[in-house]
């Protein structure tokens, strides 16, 4: 294949896989308190943002997922779910 097309199409691979942002409102619903960090990871995939802290066994964090219409934020108590949101995405 000549170099053009092939820039072509890996070009056009790359938008494919762009607009299929896993961080949608329909994701969003099939999250449930409770749920472990690995079963909101295998919704999610691996968050763009991790924040958090303990206090011996305590530990919280916040994490959060930037898709292209929606930011889906999420506060983990241990390694269980425990709070949910989502907003619209915030243009840079």
């Amino acid at each position: 294949m000549k170099p053009l097309p092939c820039l072509l199409l890996a070009s056009a691979a790359l938008l494919l896989l762009a607009a299929c942002s896993r961080v949608t409102p329909e994701n969003y619903a099939k999250l449930e308190a409770g749920m472990t960090r690995d079963a909101v990871y295998a919704v999610l995939g691996e968050p763009d943002e991790v924040s958090g802290g303990g206090v011996g066994k305590l530990t919280m964090s916040a994490e959060v997922w930037r898709g292209n219409k929606h930011r889906i934020s999420v506060t983990f108590a241990g390694d269980t779910l425990a709070l949910k949101s989502i907003d619209a995405a915030q243009a840079n």
